[in-house]
Order: C-alpha cells, then sequence, then structure tokens
C-alpha cells in the first residue's frame, strides 16, 4: 500500500534538491510524476520548484483554498491521468485540511505523496502544515545538515532569523527569506539547540534593556 512520507529538516539541507532528483527518478524510469507547492513560497519563481543547487522543474501551485483531492480526483476519473507519484515542496505551508487532502489522495487512490519542508518555524514551533504532516503521515524521514555556528559540528535543528546581523524572535511567522543575506530582507541560518537558545536569551537580554532604557 501507498504512504503518506514527510521529509523534514531546516533551511539549507537540501531538501528541495532532493526532492527534484527524486521525481527525475520516476521520469527516467517512463513514470508519470505530479510535482507542487504553496504559492506562499515565493523564494522561487510562480509555477516552478527550484533549487539553490540550480535544479528546477515545473508545478503546480497551491493556493489556500484549493482542495487538492478534488483536484486529484479530476485528473485521474476526467483526464485518466496515471499518477505514479506526487511531490509537494515547502510542505509546511499547506493546510491541515490540505494535509488531510493529501491523507485521502494516498488511500483512494494508492498513489504515494512525497512531502519535503521545514518542521518548525523561526521561534522553534511547528508550522500548521507540519504538525498535521507528523499527525497523519505514515512515514518520518529527518534532512540532515549542520550548525551554520563557526566552528560547530552538531546537528542544526532551528532555522534561526536574521537582520543586520542580529537573531530576530517577533514579527510575522511566515517571511520569505533565504540563506544568504539579500538587502534588507530577513534571512535564515541553520543553527543546533544550543546556539539557538544563546541567541534566543541574548535577544531576549537586548529587548529587556531596551525596555529600561
Amino acid at each position: 500500500m501507498s504512504k503518506l512520507y514527510y521529509r523534514y529538516g531546516t533551511m539549507d539541507s537540501s531538501k528541495t534538491a532532493r526532492l527534484l532528483m527524486d521525481a527525475h527518478e520516476y521520469n527516467q524510469r517512463g513514470e508519470s510524476v505530479l510535482l507542487f507547492k504553496p504559492v506562499k513560497d515565493t523564494r522561487s519563481k510562480a509555477g516552478k520548484i527550484e533549487s539553490r543547487v540550480g535544479l528546477s522543474a515545473e508545478c503546480l501551485e497551491i493556493h489556500e483554498d484549493l482542495n487538492i483531492y478534488e483536484h486529484v480526483s479530476k485528473l485521474v476519473y476526467d483526464l485518466k491521468a496515471n499518477i505514479s507519484c506526487i511531490f509537494v515542496d515547502e510542505a509546511q505551508f499547506l493546510s491541515a485540511h490540505q494535509v488531510v487532502n493529501l491523507r485521502m489522495v494516498v488511500d483512494t487512490f494508492n498513489i504515494p505523496v512525497m512531502c519535503y519542508g521545514l518542521k518548525t518555524d523561526f521561534t522553534g514551533v511547528l508550522f500548521e502544515g507540519s504538525k498535521a504532516l507528523f499527525e497523519h503521515a505514515n512515514r518520518f524521514e529527518e534532512v540532515k545538515t549542520i550548525c551554520r555556528e563557526e566552528g560547530c559540528r552538531k546537528k542544526a535543528m532551528y532555522n534561526g532569523r536574521f537582520k543586520d546581523g542580529k537573531p530576530v524572535f517577533n514579527g510575522d511567522t511566515v517571511a520569505i527569506g533565504d540563506t544568504n543575506l539579500v538587502g534588507d530582507n530577513y534571512y535564515y541560518v541553520p543553527k543546533c539547540s544550543k546556539h539557538f537558545l544563546i541567541d534566543f536569551m541574548n535577544y531576549e537580554i537586548r529587548e529587556r534593556d531596551g525596555r529600561l532604557g
């Protein structure tokens, strides 16, 4: 029986590159795949899944009100599409209802669904989509990378948000950025638990001292 998979990791852990390589393997075998990404992902071009290593592929976009189950049903029943696997990038941006849609796709059509995304936001809290995937997926796999703190070789667990060289722990949950500083945008740095929490404590100290004058 097919399964719903969730492969999760921090930013810069090559999740998207892995998705594109996995999809390519299906294509090499002559099998048809369906690629999705939420419209909230504006880091790559509309209608494209793009990795930092230069790989890319066309995809369908998931709007907030898209019923994925109904969409796949039309492809299977009306267009007689023969889909061997479905891939979803940036799955943390899915709604809980859309994750249930994917669960229904697996159970109804026996199509495996491979989701790739972040586990937690910049404060260490689960995204709606990742929380739902941990509730409904069959299989989980952590895509690992190391902490970017100089000299540290521990596993990265968190996505630290930075601006002007300093960690930030307030603001909107979804603020699209990259792992490199671009203009005045936020950027993100994968951190182990130790260095993420040190950043958090230093941030709280700065905020407290600022409030005290």
